[in-house]
């Protein structure tokens, strides 16, 4: 039982502070099940994120689940997502009437316009803590290839971001065995 309420506080930190969705998410998942509460480690967390967001949805309900399911079965899976999903539930309830109402003052403008670049951060954040386990010295050159050719691939041939992980997941399951 201490576990589901750990999964649900962890992920209720997470639904409460995620700002901007995935992106303000990912990092505050990884550092509460990585650093935090220790249920995975990097490489864990990295394997879970890649076939995430390979799946249709929101990332961050998809990583409660799994990593609520991995630490305490169903109930675990039911903890986290009841608590990444309750904040948000809450507040577009409870808030949105008011940000509606103030939608035009310059202090919610900049309020929100305020965050955005800390949201920024906790990206590149995830980044350099992935690095290493996508990258590693040994055996960097495949996974930089996906990488360089994935970048190419969606930015300038506009292929769709599906198309790209599919194929990067059949080169890494005949490159990278």
């Amino acid at each position: 039982m201490a576990k589901w309420v750990q999964l649900f506080w962890g992920f209720f930190k997470v639904g409460i502070l995620g700002y901007g969705g995935g992106p303000g998410s990912i990092s505050l998942i990884q550092a509460i099940s990585v650093n935090g509460y220790h249920w995975m480690d990097n490489t864990q967390f990295a394997e879970m994120l890649a076939i995430g967001n390979a799946l249709p949805g929101p990332i961050a309900t998809k990583l409660a689940a799994a990593i609520g399911w991995q630490v305490g079965g169903v109930m675990g899976a039911i903890s986290a997502l009841v608590g990444v999903v309750l904040p948000s539930l809450v507040l577009m309830l409870g808030l949105y009437q008011v940000l509606l109402a103030h939608k035009s003052n310059p202090y919610v403008i900049g309020l929100i316009r305020g965050v955005k670049p800390i949201v920024i951060v906790l990206l590149v954040l995830l980044i350099l803590d992935l690095i290493p386990g996508t990258f590693p010295a040994h055996r960097y050159v495949i996974p930089l290839v996906i990488f360089i050719l994935g970048l190419v691939a969606i930015k300038e041939m506009k292929i769709s971001p599906v198309l790209v992980i599919i194929g990067s997941m059949i080169t890494g399951a005949l490159l990278l065995r």
